[in-house]
Formats: structure tokens, C-alpha cells, sequence
């Protein structure tokens, strides 16, 4: 483990950073959710009741949880409605709801041009460009469009959510000659690969999840808007995540802690040496966010 490992038991500046935090924005798949994304199971598939109780204890100590994920609307409105949360920042920042209840959001494109008066979808102005064609064409086999637990891509307002695996400079090669104002995002290696898939995948190539955004989107900038728009100081804020899409929340939040399985990714190693302000967690996926989450709750005590 490195030497950022985030301590049992905090003090000094670390515990007055955290006793300040009233907003954790967190990645779902791989940091808050488990296997199958089931909230009463551990690691291991076991039933537990670990996540509920923490989830509750973060309730009413008056700490808001704002899941910032690569999800759709339709999914990520059954996941706070069934975890009882207000707020989410979905398809890689670029829809921001700020009250679910209230039904109060607006998309966001970043430095892509998008005018809503123009009856498309930030989705369907990425489809104009031709360059989606181009991908599927070249990479048969080694590419699809993630399918959002059957619903379809087209359900998609403001990204493309793809997977498999691909040579990332010859995609963004593809953009640049496309003269499109996009940006390819790796959102971390699949730990399954959910039917139906078209992929055929050489042996031992895990793949991973990918996302076509506009151009400048990332989670990063999205939890700055999302704070911008809520009046929320920055210095209330802490992020979790696994993957290098989620390290960019890190520029945003006062601090931000890894889950110890996303020390895997190729970028942590580095990450974590030019930000003195995160820490890994002591466990893997809901171990290490409920562990996390536990020693915040301590810290404002």
C-alpha cells in the first residue's frame, strides 16, 4: 500500500478537512456498488447491511451523497430514488440534477457548442459527426455500444457509452480528423461484461468502458458547476472513485479518496504523487467507501 493510505484514525489538518464536509460526490460501479450493484451484498456476494447503515448514519449526520457516474437518467433516477438521494451527476457530468425532487437540472457540454433551442440532444449533435460510424466499421468485434442494462445507447442525452478495447490515440486520431469537439474517456476496466455483447475479445483482455463526450467534460468540471449552481464551497466537498475519470473530481473537492482496487489503474501511481490531498482507502470497492465513509462520520463527531 502506498504511504497515502487514508489512517484509522485521523487528526490534525486531515480531521479538520474532514469534520468540514457536508457533500461526497461519488462514482457508483466499482467504488459504491458492489457486485451486481446490489447494496446488500458485500465483496464477496454476502448479504449485508453494512452500505444501508453507513447511508443512513451519512443522512443524518447532514452529509449529502451526489452519485457522479457514467449512468443514464432512467438509471440513476431509480438508484436515488431507491437510495433516497436528491441529487446526481450523470453521464460523466454532462447532466447535472440538482433536485431530483424538484426536477430541477440543466446538461452540460463543457466547451462543445450546443444550442437547446435546437430540439437535439447533446447525444444526437455527437451522432452528426460521423465519427461513431468510423469507429464501429474499424474496430468490428473489439467495440460496442454499451447497451445500459439492455435499455439501449440511445437512451444516452449527452454521451456515447461504448466498451471493449481500442487503441485510444487512433480513436482520438479519428476526432481530430473528424474536426469534431469531442473527447474520449477511459471510465475503467469492466469487471463483466453484461449480456447481450457483440464483443469478441482476445483471451485475458479484461476491456473497458469508454465514453464520447463533448469536448472539456469531464467529472471534474461537473462537480465544480454542480457546486457553482448550488452555492456549495468547495471546502465542504469530498469525491471518491476507482478510475482515472474519477480522479479529475479531485480538482474540485477539498479531498478525495481511492478505493484500493483502483490502484490498478495505470494513472494512480501518478495521481496520487501530484495530489497531496488524496487517499487510498483501507479496503477494495464497498469496503473501502464504507470504511472511508465511517472514518468521515468519526471526523464530524
Amino acid at each position: 500500500m502506498p504511504n497515502t493510505v487514508l489512517p484509522e484514525r485521523v487528526e490534525g489538518e486531515l480531521a479538520e478537512r474532514l469534520s468540514r464536509v457536508r457533500y461526497v460526490f461519488t462514482d457508483l460501479d466499482g467504488t459504491m456498488l458492489g457486485p451486481g450493484s446490489c447494496v446488500l451484498l458485500d465483496n464477496e456476494g454476502n448479504h449485508s447491511l453494512d452500505f444501508v447503515s453507513t447511508l443512513v448514519e451519512l443522512k443524518r449526520a447532514g452529509v449529502e451523497v451526489i452519485p457522479c457516474s457514467g449512468r443514464n437518467r432512467s438509471m440513476l433516477h431509480e438508484d436515488v430514488r431507491l437510495l433516497g438521494l436528491n441529487s446526481y451527476i450523470g453521464e460523466m457530468g454532462g447532466l447535472l440534477m440538482l433536485d431530483h425532487k424538484k426536477n430541477e437540472w440543466e446538461y452540460f457540454t463543457a466547451d462543445m457548442p450546443y444550442d437547446p433551442e435546437s430540439g437535439l440532444t447533446p447525444h444526437e449533435v455527437i451522432e452528426q459527426t460521423g465519427v461513431l460510424d468510423e469507429f464501429m466499421g474499424r474496430w468490428p468485434g473489439m467495440l460496442e455500444f454499451h447497451n445500459d442494462m439492455s435499455t439501449g445507447y440511445k437512451h444516452r442525452e449527452v454521451t456515447v457509452g461504448m466498451r471493449g478495447e481500442v487503441p485510444d490515440e487512433e480513436v482520438r486520431a479519428i476526432i481530430d480528423a473528424a474536426g469534431a469537439q469531442l473527447c474520449w474517456g477511459d471510465n475503467g476496466y469492466l469487471n463483466y461484461i453484461s449480456a447481450p455483447t457483440t464483443l469478441e475479445l482476445p483471451e485475458g483482455v479484461r476491456g473497458r468502458a469508454f465514453n464520447l463526450m463533448p469536448a472539456g467534460l469531464d467529472k471534474g468540471r461537473a462537480v465544480a458547476r454542480f457546486c457553482e449552481l448550488r452555492g456549495i464551497d468547495p471546502a465542504e466537498t469530498l469525491s471518491i472513485g476507482d478510475a482515472s475519470s474519477d480522479f479529475l473530481m479531485a480538482d474540485a473537492t477539498s479531498l478525495f479518496f481511492l478505493v484500493e482496487n483502483g490502484l490498478k489503474d495505470p494513472r494512480a501511481a501518478e495521481f496520487l504523487e501530484t495530489h497531496e490531498h488524496a487517499y487510498v482507502t483501507r479496503g477494495r470497492i464497498l469496503d473501502g467507501w464504507i470504511s472511508s465513509m465511517r472514518t468521515l462520520l468519526a471526523a464530524r463527531a
